[in-house]
């Protein structure tokens, strides 16, 4: 690596921002290309090496006791790789778990409760008049039931409900035909 001018750990220190930026364009493409070989994500090699120059920055005063700056900064990637991996490994072997002890029945129940939840909550969004033209639809009453509950005209109660149907096959995509296809 062809390395450039010397970093001021002594201004760094004392917060010189050029300092600390001359710093991160010097090591930041090789941080990256160092973390990329142990987490095999770009994404995440970034995340890690920006972590670690924050991480860098608000504890620039314990540079004083650091004798080689790169060695330190490569250090601290490496550290942030393996907890990085660490945690990936306990998240992974968490879901793994949870899905193997959830069986057909019970992802089945989720599915159709967070479906419902999903499909009120679109409802719930609707502007007033057409939530309550459409509400009062899926329980099944008929636009003049719907009117006359409501002291507006027939033509009123087709209108919202059709604005209610574009919003909602917006919003849901399948799941409105699947629910609502008959209304």
């Amino acid at each position: 690596m062809i390395e450039g001018p010397p970093i001021n750990i002594s201004r760094l220190i004392e917060g010189d921002e050029n300092v600390f930026q001359a710093l991160f364009i010097d090591y930041y493409p090789s941080l990256i290309s160092f973390a990329i070989k142990y987490v095999d994500r770009e994404e995440a090699a970034e995340d890690i090496v920006q972590d670690v120059f924050v991480k860098v920055w608000e504890t620039r005063a314990r540079l004083r006791e650091v004798d080689n700056l790169s060695a330190y900064l490569y250090q601290m990637v490496r550290f942030r790789c393996f907890n990085h991996l660490r945690a990936e490994k306990i998240r992974h072997d968490a879901t793994r778990s949870f899905t193997e002890e959830m069986d057909i029945t019970e992802m089945n129940e989720y599915i159709k409760e967070e479906t419902f939840r999903i499909v009120m909550h679109v409802i719930g969004e609707l502007p007033p008049g057409s939530r309550n033209v459409f509400s009062r639809a899926i329980q099944g009453y008929s636009a003049k039931e719907i009117a006359d509950e409501l002291g507006i005209t027939v033509e009123t109660v087709k209108k919202q409900k059709q604005n209610a149907r574009r919003i909602l096959k917006e919003r849901l995509g399948n799941l409105f035909t699947l629910f609502f296809s008959a209304i």
